[in-house]
């Protein structure tokens, strides 16, 4: 089965209904009335009572559906970002249980979900609009905490009265993570912004010789840790900052910068690809840059210094590695002992925060691991993290690949390009540097200095850094002309060679950086900020595909089967008929080895060379029979299932192959019900078997009654357990306290809390 043509919400798609069965809403909170619940006691613990709001499935049909239909140059994720319910998502399916506004009509299979999103259209989407809809999976109340003590307070009363919690900052989420039905939804949107708030000093440059060796509030610790990494400086980015605030913040600094010193900008900030995604999110899946030299300097993940959470147990807790040791082959040292302290004075001005040793025993070295790689909205509500900044090197953009030599530029004619030997050479030299840019005398580190994100098939637009165009395009020529004689022979004119190998030089771009490249240029609402890809759309941007992280060497095996999938189009009379080329991701490479080896991003992210979106239909026997077990080979013991999906991107239908036998798909003719008892889990084909495990177990240790529980999350699985024996710390209390009276989340020692190492 191999579906190439799409139209209207999905394309044609093979569907038979059965008969259908209803199935009530379950929810986390099952049996709990929310509205029975005594929400003022909390309206007077916060910072400012009006923050708390009722909300439910009628505020998103008034307030987020009208953004839906708009033309695209209308349609933005920054105005389902200012709507005052604070439910919308970014993709408008995404507001029902596992992205499907027919999840409760249980007899459905995969396919027949799809033919119903099909019909959505032709009775102008009535069941999104019947607020009655089971599926619906919006929050009954919201909170917009602008400090950590209406965070801590949200936790206690949830703690107290045995509610979920639920966490977002920008609704990115492909698996609806971000939005669940019974819970109290805590928008971080409002939360303090750090980085760019007026005057804000967030970015600190980096001075060995001026930092308190002793340092028993770990207020000096993000320094440490970016100095031992050879970073210069870091940047505090608070719970409601996203990326067009961060990268904003971190462009004023080097402007001032070059102001006052007359050298030019001073920083560059590794982050996302869209303005309104969010740090705290993005970060935590793994974080993908394909835009701003993440190939050099690791993924999100890898750029976190030092976290502020809030954990489900009601203790305010920064941490960060302190002790780590040079590891050969690696970029950055590995982290051996990570240390926390607990603020006992969270319902207070930051001012008055007071850090000291925790009361009671925390896991720092198992938080560290899971909350850098293990998800989001899962371990607890993060607050604050310290980001590493890296030496500034200025942008070039352009796009390259098949797609590239059949634009104005370069003015060749499709049939002499695509399904071609000329456009398979592009992808073929493509693949070559940016995974084994050896073979042309060119290093790792120069390769890395390229990186592009899946934009569009046929085409890889491009992000270089320093001198990483030059070296690339130099490089294209000489492959070129190696490979001259070749193209000729297979029908390629001469002429159609001499144009490849110097047009796209015509096209290349300068930039300040990234923030300057993104700007929205329109005359629009949203002028001068970071653009927001993708735009908000119906469907989860990822229900039909799975996103498969090929391994480096699969790739380099298989160079010219993938030089010609990323070339492929269909042709009928000469008229091109459908694209077949997946779109490919080349966010990897210096992910392998710059990071503190400490965290739980996945082998296969480590490992992969690039991401592509791989239709669902299209795994098969011969993909779970064949092409799996030459990648990811250890799934041949049948002891322990591999990581092989990219977790930022995942979709909500992603599952592993049948769990009785590996080499079968799982199918898309059976339920989800089926699938997830059949199949095996989004989170294992994310996580791996073994990763997933300590996931786990770190999971059960900070949240112990499942207060966070997010579709697609570790243990989401598990519901909330009985909260009767609170245990979270009081604010209240310790604000009270004297300095002669240890507070209930501090000892009396101000000294950092001890941690055991833990070999990762």
């Amino acid at each position: 089965m191999n579906f190439r043509t799409h139209h209207g919400l999905l394309g044609a798609v093979p569907f038979l209904l059965g008969s259908l069965r209803l199935e009530s809403a379950d929810g986390a909170a099952a049996g709990i009335d929310l509205s029975s619940l005594p929400w003022n006691e909390l309206r007077t613990s916060l910072s400012d009572e009006n923050i708390l709001v009722e909300t439910g499935p009628d505020d998103y049909i008034d307030q987020c559906y009208p953004i839906f239909p708009l033309l695209d140059e209308d349609r933005s994720h920054y105005d389902l970002l200012k709507q005052p319910s604070g439910v919308c998502m970014n993709q408008l399916f995404c507001g029902f249980k596992g992205c499907s506004p027919v999840a409760n009509v249980t007899d459905l299979t995969i396919f027949e979900k799809w033919q119903m999103y099909e019909d959505f259209e032709k009775d102008n989407f009535a069941v999104l609009k019947d607020l009655s809809n089971p599926s619906y999976n919006i929050p009954n109340y919201v909170l917009f905490p602008k400090v950590a003590g209406d965070v801590h307070a949200a936790v206690a009363f949830a703690k107290e009265h045995g509610i979920e919690l639920s966490v977002k900052n920008s609704g990115h989420s492909y698996t609806g993570a971000s939005t669940k039905a019974n819970t109290l939804h805590l928008n971080m949107n409002q939360y303090r912004r750090y980085a760019s708030e007026p005057g804000s000093e967030a970015l600190v440059e980096c001075v060995a010789d001026q930092l308190d060796l002793d340092d028993a509030t770990l207020a000096n610790q993000p320094c440490r840790a970016a100095l031992a990494r050879n970073k210069k400086a870091t940047l505090r980015v608070g719970g409601g900052e996203n990326f067009d605030k961060v990268y904003s913040a971190v462009k004023a600094y080097n402007e001032a910068w070059n102001a006052t010193n007359g050298d030019g900008y001073r920083h560059l900030i590794v982050g996302g690809g869209a303005g309104t995604i969010s740090p705290l999110g993005w970060t935590f899946q793994g974080g993908l840059s394909g835009t701003t030299n993440g190939r050099t300097h690791g993924f999100g993940v890898d750029q976190v210094l030092q976290l502020e959470m809030v954990l489900p147990l009601g203790h305010h807790v920064r941490f960060g590695p302190t002790e780590w040791i040079e590891a050969e082959g690696f970029r950055y040292p590995r982290t051996t002992k990570v240390e926390g302290v607990c603020n006992s004075h969270p319902s207070k001005d930051e001012s008055e925060w007071i850090w000291g040793l925790c009361s009671e025993p925390i896991d720092f070295d198992g938080l560290w691991f899971a909350q850098n790689g293990g998800g989001g909205g899962t371990y607890g509500i993060v607050t604050s993290i310290y980001l590493q900044l890296h030496e500034y090197l200025p942008l070039k953009t352009f796009t390259f690949g098949s797609g590239a030599f059949v634009g104005e530029s370069c003015g060749l004619k499709w049939p002499e390009v695509f399904s071609n030997p000329l456009g398979d050479a592009a992808w073929e030299f493509v693949l070559d540097y940016f995974l084994n840019p050896s073979v042309y005398d060119v290093t790792d580190e120069k390769s890395d200095l390229c990186g592009a994100p899946a934009f569009l098939p046929l085409s890889a637009f491009l992000f270089c850094y320093g001198d990483g165009a030059e070296a690339m395009l130099s490089s294209w020529k000489i492959f070129l002309a190696s490979k001259k004689e070749t193209l000729i022979e297979q029908g390629v004119s001469s002429a159609s060679i001499e144009t490849a190998a110097t047009c796209v030089d015509e096209t290349v771009l300068s930039w300040n950086d990234y923030a300057e490249f993104n700007m929205d240029r329109s005359n629009g609402p949203h002028a001068g900020k970071a653009s927001s890809l993708p735009l908000p759309s119906y469907m989860s941007s990822t229900e039909l595909n799975v996103n498969v992280l090929l391994p480096r060497e699969w790739i380099l095996e298989n160079k010219e089967y993938m030089a010609s999938l990323l070339n492929a189009v269909k042709f009928e009379n000469g008229e091109l008929k459908a694209i077949e080329a997946p779109p490919l991701y080349l966010a990897f490479g210096g992910g392998a080895t710059a990071h503190d080896q400490a965290n739980s991003l996945s082998a296969a992210h480590r490992g992969a060379g690039a991401m592509i979106f791989h239709a669902h239909w299209d795994h098969d026997e011969n993909f779970w029979g064949g092409s799996f077990p030459a990648m990811y080979p250890q799934v041949t013991d049948g002891s322990s299932f591999p990581s092989f999906v990219g977790s930022n991107h995942v979709g909500p239908n992603t599952r592993g192959p049948m769990k009785a036998d590996w080499t079968k798909p799982c199918s898309l003719d059976m339920t989800e019900e089926e699938r997830d008892a059949k199949c095996v889990s989004l989170q294992e084909a994310v996580w791996g078997t073994e990763t997933l495990a300590r996931l786990e177990e770190v999971k059960d240790a900070v949240d112990p009654h499942s207060m966070l529980n997010c579709h697609g999350c570790v243990q989401n699985t598990k519901k909330m357990e009985s909260t009767t024996a609170s245990t979270v710390p009081s604010a209240n209390v310790a604000a009270t306290t004297t300095a002669t009276d240890a507070p209930p989340d501090v000892a009396e020692s101000g000294d950092v809390a001890n941690t055991t190492d833990t070999d990762v």
